[in-house]
């Protein structure tokens, strides 16, 4: 068993309001947000609902860059989930929230798709669940999620697990694509027989 501390490069809170301005439209050299409704339950980030932003001036937002594997905590909010950072994700320039703790694994130990299938898993929530704070509306604290410890398989079996989470999610995906496609088509069929074309 090892610390997070331990098996990650880096760790960190989000970016506070203070850094950066929402805006309504696309502005060039803008970058992108990342919220809660950015992480889906199956750890993936979604690019259609990061938000726009430009940076205020003189303030860096280095540290606060999603790189690819990359690790992002949602550590408020009623529905705690980790997400993992794509190459086509960190090439849009996101930039975390302060509602997130962002994980840099040491990927010589730690794997990140390891990490956010365990954070997402019945075991990792539980966990998780144990180290918040409050009732209703959960917090996580870094310096909790820096003293937690996980145990980790070898990096060989991580291989796997992290080629399993991605095709988990591929599969996922594309089954839900396939569901919507169907359900366009009955729905205009349905409109076709109403109208007494068929």
């Amino acid at each position: 068993m090892k610390t997070i501390k331990v098996l990650c490069n880096e760790l960190t809170t989000g970016a506070t309001n203070a850094l950066f301005e929402k805006n309504e439209s696309n502005v060039e050299g803008a970058l992108h947000l990342l919220t809660g409704s950015s992480v889906n339950l199956n750890g993936e980030i979604i690019e259609q609902q990061l938000s726009q932003v430009t940076i205020k001036d003189g303030k860096d937002i280095q540290r606060f860059l999603l790189q690819q594997g990359d690790v992002v905590l949602l550590a408020k909010g009623n529905s705690i989930r980790a997400g993992y950072v794509t190459e086509s994700i960190a090439k849009l320039n996101v930039i975390a929230s302060a509602n997130f703790i962002l994980l840099r694994p040491n990927n010589n130990e730690l794997l990140g798709e390891v990490l956010v299938a365990y954070f997402n898993s019945p075991t990792g929530q539980s966990l998780l669940d144990a180290t918040s704070t409050g009732a209703t509306i959960k917090n996580i604290n870094l310096s909790n999620i820096k003293k937690m410890e996980i145990g980790l398989p070898e990096l060989s079996k991580q291989s796997e697990i992290a080629e399993l989470f991605n095709a988990s999610n591929q599969a996922y995906q594309a089954t839900i694509k396939l569901a919507e496609q169907q359900k366009k088509v009955a729905t205009a069929c349905i409109s076709q027989l109403m109208k007494g074309v068929a």
